[in-house]
């Protein structure tokens, strides 16, 4: 799994970033106070919008560039922390990123979880690996946000991976499917090749 990934941001091939940040995010969050769990974050500005808020962000990330591209572009300092994986704490901001496998990060609790790229960038016999461990990191009765996407996969597939109802809420049977959103103008462009008509973004909350 890591390679292809490493691959990706190595190469500048990373579609599903979005510069502006996600706008269902910055719609449905309702959660402040809260130490929020990001896997598979990349460089995603999401980070500093969870924190705006005024929540404690941590991340977790696979690739090196990309934790190294978020302090960056953001323009924000940085030192090393220790943690179960290498990890970096930005110095005026309540983020730290921590970069490695995300199934060997161990340094929890959290009471809120946010997933917006992790879950359907998975194929189907890893999610419930991914869903289980991420489990493991949160507190009972924890905030979660997770958005997905849903279209019609004989046409094209994924990643993303369109996910259903019923293999969501058999993750985490506490989401409740909160908002649904015509995504088409943001599907990868191989999609649209393949004649695909509509994709929908999906946020599922659980507070």
């Amino acid at each position: 799994m890591n390679e292809p990934w490493e691959d990706r941001w190595r190469e500048g091939r990373i579609g599903w970033h979005e510069p502006s940040g996600n706008r269902n995010l910055q719609k449905h969050w309702q959660w402040t106070g809260k130490r929020v769990l990001v896997p598979m974050c990349g460089k995603t500005v999401d980070l500093l919008w969870l924190e705006e808020q005024g929540n404690d962000v941590v991340g977790v990330e696979l690739s090196e560039i990309a934790v190294l591209a978020f302090f960056e572009e953001s323009e924000l300092e940085f030192e090393p922390i220790d943690g179960s994986l290498p990890g970096y704490r930005a110095l005026d901001r309540r983020i730290s990123l921590y970069c490695g496998d995300y199934f060997s990060f161990t340094d929890g609790p959290f009471d809120a979880h946010y997933d917006r790229g992790a879950l359907i960038a998975l194929h189907a016999d890893m999610r419930p690996q991914y869903a289980q461990h991420t489990s493991t990191l949160l507190e009972e009765n924890a905030a979660q946000m997770v958005i997905t996407v849903e279209y019609d996969q004989s046409i094209c597939d994924g990643p993303p991976f369109s996910l259903g109802s019923e293999e969501v809420t058999g993750h985490w049977p506490r989401l409740r499917r909160h908002a649904v959103i015509d995504d088409t103008g943001n599907a990868p462009p191989k999609f649209l090749e393949a004649g695909l008509k509509i994709m929908h973004e999906v946020i599922w909350v659980a507070s």
